[in-house]
């Protein structure tokens, strides 16, 4: 009997036990999602809470401040590239080659080259150095909402538009229009307290989405939200600009709303110190107006701050996804070797992105402002066009060798007077003849322009070194000109600059015809300062 007990109390275990599992699954999954709901409640409600906070204090914290007058680039000493003695003549019959004229026999011109290179003479001198810049910290984390933005129910449509040729959408419809009847801070606090509805969840997120799929920058983001407001709100209305600030900082970033009794502003805090931008020195920050839409004046700024708000960044350390549109094919081939010639086509959205890029620079020091243009990389489409071809020519060859073979390319031919940009090669010319003023290149903007000057051309070699050949550079700063430096793994002849125990060799694509080691004549016995490059390989 007993035995029959045992048997019965085990067979009812074996039944009840897979209940009593599935049971408690359940009531785990179902305590699982109420906690998920809950933590989603706490966060919208964390959220909403501050932006409460936030509108409160946009009734009343609002104070008169003075622009600052936009600061411009230094203007410098003129220095004039140099060309190698003979180098032009010697060029002039590849010249005449390339456009369909009479032919010259390859292995006799090298042998030429080859002699007078070697009746150069070269120097081994140290160059002395001022001043030594460290390479930027790396950008900071990109800013994000203080609390998970999450997608909603309403119903609005999709509306398509286009930054810099590329396509985004953002859900938006006709629940998402408003009128400011002014610029009290009531008024605008009271439609602010409006964009708590779902409609604007919906939208915030989407934007955020579109910031993730194109990789886009801080810069671009802002650009995006710009097109975003200005297309559904008009361009540049209150409302837009109302519209703009509510994403801008709800995305994390740190803004203050201005107004001068007519107009509605805002302006962006930064650690860049921007060329050409109207300033304002609030609450021990510099604050910044982006649109150029307004000189600098008195604004009435509202000090109102939201938790958690970082400043704008204008690195961009990763290639952003901007659609391709293809413009402006050029072959551009190497002077001391026809043979390293290439055929490119530039992205034409990427230019237009570049074109809207502040000049900035941090730390109070001016030369800091190529750092952003020298890090930044190039772009995918431009490498997969280029590079394959060039590793190939320059397998086999020493750095050394490589490095030539690259500074060579860069350097081109001078052409300050802008007689004829269709040659196959990069030109020099001062950017103030060409632009009316100084103008700092990306490295696709210097094959994109028929013209560049020495700091285009320096910062587009010292992409090229970094990439191809894996060496570490620095750029070189003699008054008014801008030239690079490279670090070999071995001892190579020529000038150099010491940099932290270590020795880069000058190498300057501005001195046409030149070898590496070689420093223009004019540059010599003058103080250098250095700045020196991320290398991301």
């Amino acid at each position: 009997m007993k035995r029959y007990l045992i048997i019965f109390h085990v067979l009812m275990f074996v039944l009840v036990a897979p209940v009593q599992a599935q049971t408690q699954k359940k009531n785990f999954r179902k305590d699982f999602e109420d906690f998920k709901k809950k933590a989603k409640q706490e966060y919208a409600d964390f959220r909403k809470q501050a932006f409460a906070e936030y509108t409160k204090f946009v009734r009343e914290a609002w104070e008169e401040f003075g622009a600052e007058p936009p600061v411009q680039i230094p203007e410098e000493e003129k220095v004039e590239p140099m060309v190698v003695p003979g180098f032009e003549e010697e060029t002039a019959g590849f010249f005449s080659k390339l456009f369909g004229g009479g032919k010259k026999d390859k292995k006799e011109k090298e042998k030429k080259e080859k002699k007078k290179m070697a009746k150069r003479e070269k120097t081994n001198d140290q160059l002395a150095v001022s001043t030594v810049i460290d390479a930027p910290a790396p950008a900071p984390k990109q800013p994000q909402p203080i609390s998970k933005v999450t997608q909603t129910s309403d119903p609005n449509p999709y509306m398509s538009f286009e930054v810099f040729g590329t396509q985004c959408r953002v859900r938006i419809g006709d629940n998402c229009r408003f009128h400011l009847n002014g610029l009290s801070g009531d008024e605008i606090a009271d439609q602010l307290i409006e964009f708590q509805k779902p409609q604007f969840d919906n939208m915030l997120y989407d934007c955020l989405e579109e910031r993730k799929a194109h990789n886009f920058s801080d810069w671009a983001y802002y650009q995006m939200l710009l097109a975003l407001t200005n297309k559904f709100y008009g361009n540049h209305t209150n409302e837009a600009t109302l519209v703009l600030g509510f994403l801008y900082s709800q995305s994390g970033y740190k803004m203050r709303y201005a107004q001068d009794g007519n107009t509605l502003y805002m302006i962006v805090a930064s650690q860049y110190s921007m060329f050409g931008k109207p300033s304002y020195y609030v609450e021990g920050e510099w604050y910044y107006l982006l649109d150029n839409v307004k000189d600098a004046e008195t604004l009435n700024i509202c000090k109102a701050k939201f938790p958690k708000e970082s400043p704008l960044s204008l690195q961009m350390s990763a290639r952003q996804n901007f659609a391709n549109s293809p413009v402006n094919e050029r072959t551009i081939t190497s002077l001391r070797n026809p043979d390293f010639s290439f055929t490119i086509k530039s992205n034409k959205n990427s230019i237009d992105f570049y074109n809207t890029y502040p000049c900035s620079y941090t730390d109070n020091n001016f030369m800091t402002r190529w750092a952003n243009y020298a890090n930044t990389p190039l772009e995918k489409w431009l490498t997969d066009q280029i590079y394959p071809g060039m590793r190939e020519k320059l397998k086999g060859l020493t750095p050394l060798e490589a490095v030539q073979e690259l500074d060579w390319w860069v350097q081109g031919k001078t052409d300050l007077n802008r007689s004829n940009p269709n040659q196959e090669c990069f030109l020099y010319a001062y950017d103030e003849s060409v632009w009316g003023y100084d103008r700092n290149f990306f490295g696709e903007e210097s094959i994109f322009y028929p013209y560049n000057d020495c700091e285009d051309k320096s910062i587009l070699l010292s992409h090229l070194v970094r990439d191809l050949v894996g060496l570490d550079v620095v750029l070189v700063y003699y008054p008014g000109h801008l030239a690079m430096a490279v670090n070999f793994p071995n001892d190579v002849e020529g000038d150099y600059i010491p940099v932290n125990g270590r020795k880069f060799t000058i190498c300057d694509p501005t001195y046409v015809g030149s070898d590496v080691g070689e420093t223009m004549p004019t540059m010599k016995g003058k103080g250098t300062q250095v700045l020196l490059l991320k290398r991301d390989i």
